[in-house]
């Protein structure tokens, strides 16, 4: 049996640190299908460039950045979207 982790009937959302951001934004956006250099908009329609994979086995940059939009917090709860941390 394959079960599918993003079904349809919910709506993820993943907070990325956009290159040049020095706080988390949540997308819609699945992250591995947006190449690096591409903007895409985070909730609070504001635009973010994808930055650079981190090379295995190094650690992100970006992985002890906690600090949330609080505009993305705000839509991300009222919309009750799942939502998951992700790091380049």
């Amino acid at each position: 049996m394959v079960f599918d982790v993003f079904r349809r009937e919910r709506t993820d959302v993943f907070w990325i640190v956009g290159s040049g951001f020095k706080i988390r934004h949540a997308m819609t956006t699945l992250p591995g299908s947006v190449y690096t250099g591409a903007w895409v908009p985070a909730l609070c329609e504001t635009w973010l460039l994808i930055p650079t994979a981190t090379p295995w086995p190094r650690e992100p940059l970006t992985k002890h950045i906690t600090e949330r939009c609080t505009e993305c917090a705000a839509i991300a709860d009222r919309e009750e979207h799942d939502e998951h941390t992700w790091d380049y």
